[in-house]
């Protein structure tokens, strides 16, 4: 029994790595089937590290800034709950929208007072409907997005905020889809070696010619 245990578990370390290595190799495809074999292993991503603990600590810095008085914020990629946990210490709740049905499983457990939705990014506004939320966090997210400009147009009209966050390494092949109106590149985070590019997006404030006569 221990020894069929053991193939077990080999067998599935092998397809998480064949598909990480994929989705390495392939990112902007929106193949999500290979995330959710990412997920036959716990914790896949290895959130539960201290350089990731300090990326969340990092990243709430930036919310307390930005969104001082956040009620309600939208995650994008929520996985298993690990970063969600934080996110609930900057905002009074928070909803994650996750591609893997076996990462919100989880994510219930770990974060049980927030809610998470199984779907893709690109469909956000139809499942939630007219709901509408202070913030948005990309996270380590958008360079899985097959479409990165129709992905943030959905997200912006969620939200009059959104934080993009992303590995250096990354950041560079996503810079062209973070620039025009409402765009800022904020200050470089580096923790445990590894740097972060955050973005920050804003909606325009309404002018006097917005207001009804």
């Amino acid at each position: 029994m221990k020894d069929r245990e053991n193939l077990d578990r080999l067998q599935k370390a092998w397809t998480v790595f064949r598909s990480a290595r994929w989705l390495e190799a392939g990112q902007y495809s929106g193949n999500y089937g290979r995330m959710e074999r990412m997920y036959l292993l716990e914790d896949p991503w290895k959130l539960a590290s201290p350089r990731e603990s300090a990326r969340f600590a990092l990243t709430n810095a930036v919310i307390a800034q930005i969104a001082p008085n956040c009620a309600a914020l939208l995650e994008i990629g929520s996985g298993e709950g690990m970063q969600t946990k934080e996110l609930l210490k900057v905002s009074r709740s928070v909803t994650g929208i996750e591609v893997s049905g076996v990462a919100v499983e989880r994510a219930q457990r770990a974060a049980p007072a927030a809610e998470f939705i199984v779907g893709r990014a690109e469909d956000a506004r139809a499942l939630l409907g007219a709901r509408r939320f202070d913030l948005v966090t990309a996270c380590e997210v958008l360079y899985y997005a097959p479409d990165v400009e129709n992905m943030l147009a959905t997200l912006q009209s969620l939200a009059p905020r959104i934080l993009v966050t992303s590995y250096e390494k990354r950041a560079k092949r996503l810079s062209r889809h973070l620039e025009g109106p409402g765009w800022k590149r904020l200050e470089t985070m580096e923790a445990y070696g590894m740097r972060w590019w955050f973005y920050l997006w804003c909606a325009p404030e309404p002018s006097l010619a917005d207001w009804p006569q």
